[in-house]
């Protein structure tokens, strides 16, 4: 497993190298009709990724860099597992850094509907950026972004999470739902839950959570049980749950490679706070939540993503 996301990032970085390259972006449609667009490649003044410093060239060479860790420690690649994908997953995708810094235009292809789901998810969650210049103005800049990775099946323990359908609660309404009524996901909810001290606009707010959240579980997940259980390289566990209509959290349900695992991260996410819920059309709704939780065993070092779903 450590050798495949090992090649799966070499891969990601790799191909982000080549196609920002490249002056072509015709199979994803990626003209803007409405304002000139600037292509990585050709932008005088590239984005800047928080963090990134230096010359042009540095800047460059760091933002395709932080883009593609990014992705390699977001992307959820543990829903291959129930879809029966097996082999290179190739994903391309498409986004636009406007002119204030924002992620825009999120454009993507895959082999299965679910993947482009997960991968609009994690673009979703890049950081604000300080944006391109051209001729002195800020700009809006194309980004392409290819997300490859080897699909590797192994034995998981927990509730059958049904990824076909309970994935889909990213962008469908498919995840079950005790009070007969169908939940509504984050990228299309008009107010989403609120985390307790989160502010801002919905973008703001759906971000402060997912921060929150990744903290709590850097905070009180046991990944010392690894050393109890001899589990060693990186340990993958995907844990769906809802945020109900009274704000409370419901129906936590994980799979993890080992029982204790499972438990272990039911047990964390019942120490999440009550929330603000969800509003759709001037109505409490149910919002369902997906996080996976990734660490390296046994030195315990956490590669949560620093944003979730």
């Amino acid at each position: 497993m450590k050798n495949s996301l090992l090649l799966a990032f070499t891969s990601i970085l790799i191909s982000i190298l080549l196609t920002n390259s490249a002056t072509s972006s015709n199979e994803l449609n990626l003209e803007n009709e409405q304002e000139e667009v600037i292509k990585f490649s050709e932008v005088e003044n590239v984005p800047i990724y928080p963090g990134c410093v230096g010359t042009q060239s540095e800047k460059r060479e760091c933002v395709l860099r932080s883009i593609a860790s990014f992705a390699q420690q977001t992307f959820n690649t543990e829903l291959t597992i129930n879809l029966k994908l097996t082999g290179f997953q190739r994903i391309t995708t498409a986004f636009e850094i406007d002119k204030k810094g924002n992620i825009t235009n999120i454009r993507v292809r895959a082999p299965h509907p679910i993947l482009k789901d997960e991968a609009i998810r994690v673009i979703n969650l890049l950081p604000k950026m300080k944006p391109g210049r051209q001729n002195g103005n800020a700009v809006s800049v194309e980004y392409l972004l290819p997300i490859i990775f080897k699909a590797a099946p192994f034995k998981m323990y927990g509730d059958s999470l049904d990824i076909s359908k309970l994935s889909q609660p990213l962008s469908n309404n498919n995840l079950p739902n005790s009070d007969n009524e169908k939940p509504v996901s984050l990228a299309k909810i008009e107010s989403v839950p609120v985390y307790p001290g989160c502010k801002g606009n919905n973008l703001k707010k759906r971000k402060c959570m997912s921060d929150k959240i990744r903290k709590l579980v850097q905070k009180e997940f046991n990944i010392g049980l690894c050393n109890e259980l001899n589990l060693t390289g990186m340990q993958r566990i995907s844990v769906i749950f809802k945020i109900d209509k009274n704000g409370n959290v419901i129906d936590i349900r994980a799979r993890a490679p080992h029982p204790r695992l499972v438990k272990e991260a039911i047990r964390v996410l019942n120490m999440l706070p009550k929330m603000k819920p969800g509003i759709q059309r001037g109505k409490p709704v149910v919002v369902p939540y997906s996080l996976p939780i990734n660490f390296q065993a046994p030195n315990q070092t956490f590669v949560l993503p620093s944003n979730s779903k």
